[in-house]
């Protein structure tokens, strides 16, 4: 039950564990729950698995999927019984299709989940347990969930379009159409979850240290095929760079300024949209979490030796360390040749 979208959310459930200032721990936000059955078995899944992406301590700003409260909420109403979730659970996880989702928003966002091979019985207490529980959520959901949802509207029922366009109340210039904005983020996302899919699979053979040759060597050469796709050009940048390539320029540090203030107060993130003459740039932040503290951390800290070893080998000019969790590391750059919109 695992998204694989973000590349920077890798072993989310380690940062269950993380208590550093302003950050909730899944015990923190967890109610304590009798479960009986196989609900007992739905539980260890989802705590140990499910949680690795869906995760309830995760900010708005670095979930990479959408907490499992809301996938609770997008399936179960009043007319909905507990067999009915669970052929839904089975249908969606045995073959998870952009045109089955309940969730729409999360699917533009952070894409189709991967198939998962899990057993049917495993689907079924996984079902139970969400059927029967509270479940832990975000401190930010129920406003977020409200403002969206509350009169009908939203993911659920298709209307994710227009929910994102009240996300991403973009920064304009030169009267630039909302159309970029979005397709923007729809690219930003899919390239993520391309990258993500990648070095967890990098990660599984080879662990993190192993990995950063992954980052070296393919991360580059899937985002320039993603741009190829989408006839674009896609960039990842930085004002503290680990690949000097990556450099932010000075204006694009100042949108990196007012990024870092969007964070800082806890508020919607919204892109930036630039026109330049017959082009369109499209700016989005990436945020850290702490997974991400494995490689952007601080040295014989949060990144162990070898990782440390590997890093100085392979970026000798690295300046992209020293990060806490939920501090801007770089932004998305995405470059449109301006095209009619109907």
């Amino acid at each position: 039950m695992r998204y694989l979208a973000f590349f920077l959310g890798i072993f989310l459930s380690l940062s269950c564990k993380d208590s550093q200032k302003g950050y909730r721990t899944v015990d923190e936000l967890s109610t304590e729950v009798i479960v009986e059955g196989s609900a007992v078995e739905g539980r260890k899944i989802v705590e140990s698995e499910c949680y690795i992406c869906h995760n309830p301590a995760a900010s708005q700003a670095t979930m990479i999927a959408p907490p499992m409260v809301a996938v609770k909420r997008h399936y179960i109403d009043e007319n909905t019984n507990k067999e009915d979730f669970t052929r839904a659970m089975i249908n969606w996880l045995n073959d998870p299709q952009p045109e089955k989702s309940r969730m729409r928003g999360a699917l533009r966002r952070f894409g189709v989940m991967p198939y998962q091979p899990y057993s049917e019985e495993s689907i079924r207490a996984i079902a139970d347990y969400l059927y029967v529980s509270e479940l832990p959520q975000p401190d930010w959901f129920e406003e977020h969930f409200q403002k969206g949802h509350g009169q009908g509207k939203g993911m659920g029922n298709g209307q994710g379009m227009g929910k994102k366009r009240a996300q991403i109340e973009d920064e304009t210039y030169e009267g630039v159409a909302p159309y970029y904005s979005e397709k923007g983020m729809e690219i930003a996302m899919a390239t993520q979850g391309v990258l993500g899919k990648n070095l967890m699979h990098a990660i599984q053979e080879k662990g993190t240290a192993g990995a950063i040759d992954f980052c070296k060597t393919r991360a580059s050469r899937l985002t320039d095929s993603m741009g190829i796709m989408k006839n674009v050009l896609i960039k990842r940048i930085s004002d503290k760079p680990r690949n000097p390539s990556n450099q932010a320029s000075e204006e694009e540090q100042g949108f990196m300024t007012a990024f870092n203030r969007q964070i800082e107060n806890k508020g919607d993130i919204r892109s930036i949209t630039k026109q330049a003459d017959d082009e369109v740039y499209f700016y989005y932040p990436i945020v850290t979490n702490a997974m991400c503290l494995q490689c952007h951390g601080s040295p014989n800290k949060e990144i162990t030796t070898p990782v440390l070893d590997t890093l100085r080998a392979l970026y000798p000019q690295d300046k992209a360390i020293n990060y806490d969790i939920e501090q801007l590391r770089g932004m998305w750059r995405i470059q449109f040749a301006i095209e009619p919109v109907e």
